[in-house]
């Protein structure tokens, strides 16, 4: 199964760096000290850089839907359990093993409003993480202890 999600910016996202930049105008151009008026400028740089850096949720490309995304990271042993976990029951998954290692990386996108939960397992090769597994389809039922 092949799926594609994007960032995109959540209600909160939009607060933070919308704030920044109101409480940056509201310093820098209220007849006050240098200091405040520069302090003023530096939230609303601060703001407008978060405008294009902050994006906290991810959209499915074809449905639209919103997901939250979630990662684990286990140790190289622990591949062909997490392998077949995914294939059987992915609650069978130990989550106490997670932590101990950073050469696989297990991702979930999970829908709040969908019930459906997405996982994909990934394995560090040098400079970066590639897929080992395909696409992994569940409900979210199926999936509650990788949840908590």
């Amino acid at each position: 199964m092949e799926k594609k999600f994007t960032c995109a910016r959540t209600g909160r996202d939009i607060a933070i760096f919308t704030s920044f930049i109101l409480i940056g105008a509201a310093l820098a151009f209220i007849p006050s000290q240098k200091e405040a008026n520069l302090g003023g400028y530096t939230l609303i740089a601060l703001g407008i850089l978060l405008a294009f850096l902050l994006k906290s949720k991810y959209k499915d490309a074809e449905t639209h839907e919103n997901y939250v995304k979630k990662e684990f990271s286990f140790p190289r042993e622990m591949k062909p359990i997490i392998l077949t976990a995914l294939l059987t029951s992915p609650d069978s998954i130990n989550l106490s093993e997670e932590g101990k290692g950073h050469v696989l990386m297990l991702r979930m996108y999970y829908g709040q409003h969908s019930g459906k939960v997405y996982l994909q397992l990934f394995e560090y090769v040098p400079h970066q993480f590639e897929p080992c597994s395909e696409m992994f389809e569940y409900e979210t039922c199926k999936v509650t202890e990788l949840l908590r």
